[in-house]
């Protein structure tokens, strides 16, 4: 079976998550995005807590997590010339505002059309976090780079409102993930045995954060 018949197969299993919009509009571009998120979007083989991939954890294949299917599903509208697509775990970040940021300059170096920020689960120093975002993001991004903010997967309130907060006070996008949180299926439970794996994306989830990017995506370039 080919990786397109069962991923036509998949969006027929869930046509909920299909929303309706003229994707036919040719712009032709190159389009760049930068994506920048933590183990949900690529985690390295950790074989001592089960996890063997080398791509968005819990995603079965790598062409199951969210990069690959939103990049395919860009590349499937024809509108643009080429769809670049970089990204960086920083989950490093995540943990340590204090971060040296320059530790990423090899992807500042281009003019990104669209910087998607697709983190916050593993942020626990809440009182900084919002100078925090507003740094970081402004480090990576032009005058002219579209931002997309997300929700997180983990439901907490606070870290949700910061990340919503810093989206609506500069003029970014932003995406909840209430949908997201509200359907057991988007995790991975009962497919791995370490429960911090089993508490990321299962192929459905991925596919689920997706489709909400490509939506927001095509809704703003």
């Amino acid at each position: 079976m080919s990786i397109l018949f069962k991923f036509l197969s998949v969006m027929l299993t869930f046509p909920m998550l299909y929303v309706a919009m003229d994707t036919n509009l040719v712009i032709k571009k190159d389009l760049k995005i930068l994506i920048v998120g933590n183990s949900i979007l690529k985690n390295e083989p950790a074989p001592e807590i089960g996890w063997n991939g080398n791509w968005g954890m819990a995603a079965k294949t790598e062409n199951a997590d969210f990069l690959h299917i939103y990049k395919n599903l860009l590349e499937r509208t024809k509108r643009y010339n080429s769809v670049d697509i970089k990204f960086k775990n920083i989950s490093t970040w995540e943990n340590d505002f204090n971060y040296d940021l320059h530790q990423y300059d090899d992807f500042k170096s281009n003019d990104y059309d669209i910087l998607v920020i697709r983190l916050g689960e593993n942020v626990t120093n809440n009182s900084k976090y919002y100078l925090a975002l507003n740094k970081m993001i402004n480090y990576f991004k032009t005058k002219d780079t579209k931002v997309i903010i997300t929700g997180i997967i983990w439901e907490n309130d606070e870290k949700e409102s910061i990340q919503k907060k810093v989206a609506v006070d500069n003029g970014y996008h932003y995406i909840p993930f209430k949908v997201f949180r509200a359907n057991s299926a988007n995790f991975a439970y009962g497919l791995y045995s370490n429960k911090l794996v089993a508490a990321h994306p299962s192929d459905t989830g991925m596919l689920l954060i997706a489709q909400l990017l490509f939506n927001k995506t095509i809704d703003i370039e």
